[in-house]
């Protein structure tokens, strides 16, 4: 029997070389190389090569899904735009690891998950280009994705047993109630339960964006710094503008209380589990009440019209159409409901019945009635 699996593997801060490129072809015969993107698609056999070498020495970004649920995503991010020491409070199981590449240059997060329930790897080819923003996020200081997903690591492991009730969420980031683009998806990805998001949410503060006037913190810069950022951009090297703005970005918040910093909750899994738990019972009870309000204004118009209403049921009858009969049984039931909100089943049981008497050779009509149980 065939499987599927899928990997996808882009370079952003750097175009492949010819070298490169020539080697990840020979990973497969199916391989589909650019200069920034390679992928493989295996129907029989499995990978041929280490993801997370590739991860060290070329990408910055994998995405991997097979048929039977795995999901897996790599993000790869340079040590001197992430605190290693804050990613690592994420990695709760084995499912969210943080791995220093060997020249310790980099950070690799490897989000590896399972969800046997989902078809989602018959879209694969799709789901890379929605995630490519997590990767300039993290690398911004924006943790949510790290907490999206764990909050489903630590519910997954709470459910096997591997850890107590009592463990805490790690620093919840700001902004949750508004998430991204690619944090939207990213929730799809994983399959996050939307009221777990939502309770999370409740103590997370609005992210504050505010952009700063480069050109002014750039002029306070020392001159000895502003040429070694000279030099090193002709030097080539990776993601310098993204250091430039986090160093001009910490200058202008110096001595400044900004409102949108990580804060601690000290909230454990087993109080989100329960509060989703309620969000979801509140959600579904507000429901119910919006259906019963909606019922109730149906019924207020149907009680203005019901001698129309009964005229259109006579007339969709006279068409002698299954649609047409689909259509009067539904205003017959509309018709039921409003005569038991108006304590008067009596005479509406006393219409269909002649409606049964004028029609006893429609035996569609009569089966349609039976079954909406409107006759006996």
């Amino acid at each position: 029997m065939s499987e599927y699996q899928y990997y996808e593997f882009r370079a952003i801060d750097r175009a492949l070389s010819e070298v490169e490129k020539k080697e990840l072809s020979t990973l497969s015969s199916r391989a589909r190389i650019t200069s920034h993107q390679a992928s493989f698609i295996y129907n029989y056999g499995d990978f041929r090569g280490n993801e997370v070498q590739l991860m060290e020495r070329c990408f910055d970004i994998m995405l991997y899904m097979a048929d039977w649920g795995s999901l897996r995503l790599m993000i790869r991010l340079p040590v001197s735009l992430v605190d290693i020491k804050k990613v690592a409070l994420f990695s709760v199981s084995d499912e969210i690891d943080c791995i220093l590449s060997e020249d310790k240059k980099h950070i690799i997060l490897d989000f590896n998950f399972q969800d046997d329930g989902s078809d989602d790897w018959l879209h694969a080819e799709s789901w890379l280009d929605d995630l490519l923003d997590l990767r300039a996020e993290l690398m911004q200081g924006d943790f949510r994705a790290l907490y999206l997903a764990w909050l489903l690591a630590a519910a997954h492991i709470l459910d096997d047993g591997e850890v107590d009730a009592d463990l805490l969420e790690p620093p919840l980031p700001a902004g949750l109630q508004r998430l991204s683009t690619a944090q939207v998806a990213w929730c799809k990805f994983l399959g996050v339960d939307k009221a777990l998001v939502a309770v999370a949410a409740e103590l997370s503060k609005p992210r504050q964006e505010k952009k700063i006037n480069v050109a002014l913190w750039l002029d306070k810069l020392p001159a000895k710094e502003q040429r070694k950022f000279l030099l090193r951009l002709a030097h080539g090297e990776e993601n310098l503008s993204a250091l430039l703005n986090r160093k001009l970005e910490k200058m202008a918040k110096k001595g400044q209380v900004d409102g949108a910093k990580d804060v601690s909750t000290n909230r454990s899994i087993a109080e989100l589990l329960e509060r989703q738990d309620e969000h979801k019972r509140d959600q579904q009870a507000e429901h119910q009440r919006q259906l019963e309000i909606a019922r109730q204004q149906r019924l207020a118009v149907l009680a203005t019209r019901q001698d129309e209403a009964w005229q259109e049921v006579y007339d969709l009858i006279e068409e002698k159409k299954s649609k047409s009969y689909d259509k009067a049984v539904t205003i017959l039931k509309g018709l039921c409901d409003l005569a038991h909100h108006q304590d008067d089943w009596q005479s509406f049981k006393e219409q269909v019945v002649e409606i049964k008497r004028c029609y006893p050779g429609r035996s569609a009509l009569l089966r349609k009635l039976s079954s909406a149980e409107l006759i006996d």
